[in-house]
């Protein structure tokens, strides 16, 4: 097989509903692409975490006939920070060599992906919500990205917990009237309000689950009902002032700043408010999506840490060649 002859880079970008892996050369030439299990361990557990990381990139392996690879960039998004040695041995011991593998987080590996590791910011609002920069002497600064127990300020989660709580205010008279009292209702499948005890408490319901109503209150809000599109609004206020910080922190009035995430990406107004504020204060940042999915930008992230050299030639290469596995 033509491909076992070339060095093989495998990025993948371990999130909490599932988790993509791809095999690229050094030219940036997609050589296959897996989706799996998902890999946060905050949200599962660590041995569940290594064991979809393992059956995931053994599928990629196998599928796709690659025998070896020079190095597997694991963005995960139970990260913040690159971590220390330590970690890295310890989470992949048993199922991968540590010589050969990094790690950071999954929103450094999609804003690596915009910027080729030049300074910038990614803003990511999907489920959580967190955002992330690297200034001029390549520092990363994180805002934001604390989980659901802790406050994720513009997420899906963050919308979702909002609009029911304003629809359970409503429904008992100690709240503005909202259309999400009925809705809450139609979308977790109950007749009466109090039924939502148990389906929220028995058993305990996912946190991906909770979050997915949160495109319910994004549509009334897109409807005109005055109580989603206050909960919007202050969602959108909140990744801005995300932004704001990570501006003042890196110190570039004109710098990149990547937007990311399902909430971001799925709702064009969102994202255009989100840019309309942004460029209120900071006229000359360039807004804008990713080309490329975090997946690529950790096997990118892995390259530019072996010392090979990015440039535009394999962006587009990676733009064209991925085309296949989609």
């Amino acid at each position: 097989m033509a491909i076992l002859k070339e060095k093989v880079y495998i990025g993948v970008d371990g999130g909490g509903t599932s988790t993509v892996a791809i095999a690229m050369s050094v030219k940036g030439r997609v050589l296959g692409r897996i989706v799996g299990d998902q890999t946060n361990y905050n949200t599962s557990d660590m041995d569940t975490a290594k064991t979809n990381l393992k059956k995931t990139i053994d599928k990629l392996m196998n599928e796709y006939g690659i025998g070896d690879y020079e190095c597997i960039s694991v963005g995960m998004s139970s990260l913040d920070y690159e971590p220390t040695k330590g970690f890295v041995d310890s989470f992949v011991n048993g199922i991968f060599p540590p010589e050969k593998v990094v790690m950071h987080s999954d929103v450094y590996m999609a804003l690596m992906g915009m910027t080729l590791g030049k300074p910038g910011i990614m803003i990511v609002s999907g489920t959580g919500s967190i955002g992330i920069a690297i200034d001029q002497q390549d520092k990363t600064h994180v805002v934001g990205g604390w989980g659901y127990l802790l406050g994720d300020e513009g997420s899906g989660y963050d919308i979702a917990l909002k609009g029911i709580d304003a629809a359970l205010k409503s429904y008992e008279g100690l709240g503005e009237t909202t259309i999400l009292e009925e809705r809450v209702l139609s979308f977790f499948e109950v007749d009466d309000h109090r039924e939502l005890i148990d389906v929220f408490y028995n058993p305990l319901i996912s946190t991906s689950k909770l979050a997915s109503f949160g495109k319910e209150v994004i549509e009334l809000a897109q409807l005109g009902d005055e109580v989603a599109i206050s909960i919007v609004n202050n969602a959108i206020k909140s990744l801005v002032k995300y932004t704001y910080n990570l501006i003042d922190k890196v110190g570039c009035k004109d710098c990149i700043i990547g937007m990311y995430g399902s909430v971001l990406q799925k709702n064009p107004y969102i994202s255009n408010s989100f840019k309309e504020q942004v460029h209120a204060i900071y006229p000359y940042t360039k807004i804008g999506f990713p080309e490329l999915e975090p997946e690529a930008g950790a096997a990118l992230y892995a390259m530019k840490k072996r010392g090979y050299p990015l440039n535009k030639e394999i962006i587009e290469t990676i733009k064209r060649t991925i085309v296949e596995f989609k």
